[in-house]
């Protein structure tokens, strides 16, 4: 949930006029399955021109786009390799001669300075040139938190196992180091399941000590990829859905959360994952998103945030806020290592109701030389006539680096439903039906049965938990959760049609644009009602020194799109800096 926003709402989306267009919410009410629109002459998926044309009405160039073959993997790293279990041999393009020559007569120190704005490309030549192990990462990434965070105290705990599953991967580096998260360590929202030692509350003391059994779909698909996972963060708790009155960043299990770049917001709640990854804490992490939690501490950190079309990546595994709005999604340092990451997150999952894709038929990866027509972003008014001066001039420079990168730039565009109000029935009634089949769901005894257990557990341990109080679940209990009568109904499809077909689909049709842009998390409430994506990548900073982020919208299934947009503005622009947070202002 975004901080201070208007409550936001979604639901099964609207077609646009003259193009029937795959559902990314599905129904995951009645759990049905949603399955995409397939192209019966190319099974196996279309490329990107294709669902861009399909989803947005572009009209694709002749030549079809660069499309990479993608297997998911089956590699599941155990903290013990029996004698009979085989290990994934590396893929067909790994250079052997590179993976075999990582020595350990070649190894180097990794310093503090080493972190700072490390990519994922750069690791992965250091380990191929062997002058790092991922063990070597790993601990350089455990000391860089324990002298720093307690600054900033956006890690709540480390894996106990981090340091034993990067050695069980530098042992089987030949056969293993073409995964394209090898040895990558990631840090996890704390409302994201793991299987091992590691504790997922959604910042509750309620659920402090609740053990996953099973890992969430995406964090087995980021297993799978070579991953490490390093630990989890700090969030607002239940996803800043407890108290208006409650700051972003802060939760009863784990304090508040601190900005690296000075006395700043830290945005939604996801905020503990966007100051860990600018504090250069990780190679990446991963946030959720109902409403601007992703890209709005990705503004005001400075790093790369993308909130994919909801369906794309699984919620199995996750605490809920929505049914109908949630999603995972990647923060990290540059566009490419966020791409990256999605990439291995987004698989279908027959456990989420809302998956819409069974198997991935594009790649989000940037860099593409060849695009259906020219780029063209618009800038809606209403956006920029409340914009304050400070922030309003850094946009400008903005727009003019996409320029720079070979944008045009449409102006002035109309968006009525920009300033729409909203009763927040859809938001109540649905955390209400998820976080009971959530907590139902657990062993007995082992959390709160229902959320009318959290809130009395809250009221028992006031002191500490109800710190800001707690009168949105108080409103969602006391609201029932339905989902069948015609208030929450009526208000779910004005919610979607408002935002998606009568929004934002309507104004990239009007005005012929293939995105949005907006500063910081302005405008995300549309694109969270709709169920569609949005990419934050740093724009400047204001003269006080606040981090400002360049925010791209689009339609369903644009995700491919705005990622090639927010990379070719940070290629032209490279406005991101590492916060002046030195080992000599850590505290204890």
């Amino acid at each position: 949930m975004q901080e201070k926003s208007k409550p936001s709402y979604s639901g099964e989306a609207g077609a646009a006029e003259g193009h029937k267009r795959p559902d990314p919410r599905g129904i995951p009410v009645e759990n049905e399955v949603v399955k995409p629109q397939i192209d019966i002459a190319n099974p196996k998926g279309q490329d990107l021109a294709s669902i861009l044309e399909a989803a947005s009405g572009w009209k694709s160039s002749k030549e079809p786009l660069p499309q990479r073959q993608l297997k998911p993997l089956e590699l599941k790293l155990r903290m013990k390799k029996g004698e009979n279990e085989d290990v994934p041999t590396a893929s067909e393009n790994a250079n052997r001669n590179a993976l075999s020559h990582n020595a350990a007569h070649d190894r180097e120190e990794i310093t503090d300075e080493d972190l700072l704005e490390l990519t994922i490309e750069q690791f992965k030549e250091k380990l191929q040139s062997g002058r790092w192990t991922c063990v070597q990462l790993t601990e350089a990434y455990m000391e860089r938190i324990q002298k720093l965070d307690g600054k900033l105290n956006a890690v709540l705990e480390i894996n106990p196992d981090a340091v034993a599953l990067a050695k069980q991967l530098d042992d089987n580096f030949d056969e293993l180091g073409s995964l394209p998260l090898y040895g990558v360590p990631i840090l996890l929202k704390d409302n994201i399941d793991t299987a091992d030692r590691m504790a997922t509350a959604a910042g509750s003391l309620a659920l402090q000590g609740r053990r996953a059994k099973q890992d969430a779909f995406a964090v087995a698909k980021l297993r799978d990829a070579g991953a490490i996972l390093l630990g989890k963060v700090n969030m607002t708790e239940w996803a800043n859905y407890m108290s208006r009155d409650m700051p972003s960043g802060y939760s009863s299990r784990g304090g508040q959360t601190h900005n690296p770049y000075g006395d700043y917001p830290v945005g939604g709640s996801s905020s503990g994952s966007a100051v860990a990854v600018s504090a250069n804490f990780c190679l990446g992490a991963i946030g959720s998103e109902t409403s601007g939690s992703i890209v709005n501490p990705s503004a005001y950190l400075s790093v790369v945030g993308i909130k994919p079309t909801v369906g794309l990546i699984s919620r199995s595994g996750v605490v809920p806020l929505t049914l109908t709005q949630d999603t995972l999604g990647p923060i990290a340092r540059t566009v490419l290592d966020a791409a990256l990451i999605l990439e291995a997150m987004a698989f279908g999952d027959e456990a989420d109701a809302c998956t819409l894709l069974p198997q991935r038929p594009i790649s989000f990866l940037p860099g593409r030389d060849v695009l259906p027509a020219r780029l063209k972003v618009g800038v809606a008014k209403p956006f920029t006539d409340e914009l304050d001066e400070e922030t309003a001039a850094v946009f400008e420079q903005a727009l003019i680096g996409l320029k720079a990168a070979g944008i045009e730039i449409v102006r002035d565009l109309e968006l009525p439903t920009y300033n729409d109000e909203w009763d927040g029935t859809v938001m109540r009634r649905e955390f209400k039906s998820a976080i009971d089949a959530f907590l139902a769901a657990q062993p007995e005894g082992a959390v709160p049965a229902n959320l009318g257990e959290v809130i009395a557990f809250n009221r028992e341990h006031g002191s500490e938990c109800l710190r800001y109080g707690q009168h949105l679940l108080e409103e969602a209990e006391q609201d029932g959760g339905s989902l069948e009568d015609e208030e929450y109904l009526a208000s779910k499809e004005r919610g979607v049609r408002r935002a998606g077909e009568e929004g934002i689909d309507l104004a990239l049709s009007q005005y012929e644009v293939h995105a949005l842009a907006f500063a910081d998390s302005s405008g995300a409430d549309l694109a969270a009602r709709a169920g569609y994506p949005l990419v934050s990548v740093p724009a400047g900073y204001t003269q006080s020194g606040r981090p400002v982020g360049l925010m791209l919208s689009g339609t369903a299934m644009s995700d491919p799109l705005l990622i090639e947009i927010a990379y070719r503005f940070e290629r032209a622009t490279k406005k991101r800096k590492s916060p002046e947070t030195s080992l000599s202002e850590a505290t204890s």
